[in-house]
């Protein structure tokens, strides 16, 4: 088994190679402090629409279209980050309320049992086994 290794490159080296490729960047400084935030591979799934084989996945050039900006690409991922803050924020509402309703409703229909959630005759005896694996 081969492992498909990457060296290290500095910002500079990155944004040469971005350069490179065809990626306008306008600011310089910017985008410098946006790759030693964000990272280079994270931001890479961010402007990979904009490369000129999009959407291949295999055989990728890895060249930009004409005028693809990095700025688009820092706003892209902005756009995600806050689009995934907003709905984790409504998601977890759902999941607390979902179990919050799963161990009321289950607790009070076992009232007599309150180790319901470790009775192998209501849970199934797998789904113990697999919490228990997964908890050591």
């Amino acid at each position: 088994m081969t492992i498909d290794t990457k060296k290290a490159t500095t910002i500079d080296e990155q944004i040469a190679l971005l350069k490179s490729r065809g990626m306008v960047i306008d600011d310089v400084k910017k985008a410098k402090e946006n790759l030693f935030d964000i990272g280079y591979f994270r931001l890479g799934f961010y402007w990979f629409p904009f490369e000129a084989t999009y959407p291949r996945k295999n055989n990728r050039t890895h060249q930009f279209t004409s005028g693809a900006n990095f700025a688009w690409a820092i706003k892209l991922y902005y756009f995600d980050f806050d689009l995934r803050n907003i709905l984790l924020r409504y998601i977890s509402r759902i999941e607390v309320n979902f179990r919050t309703s799963v161990v009321y409703l289950t607790s009070n229909e076992y009232k007599d049992n309150p180790c319901w959630y470790v009775d192998p005759t209501i849970i199934k005896k797998e789904i113990l086994e697999s919490r228990n694996t997964t908890m050591l």
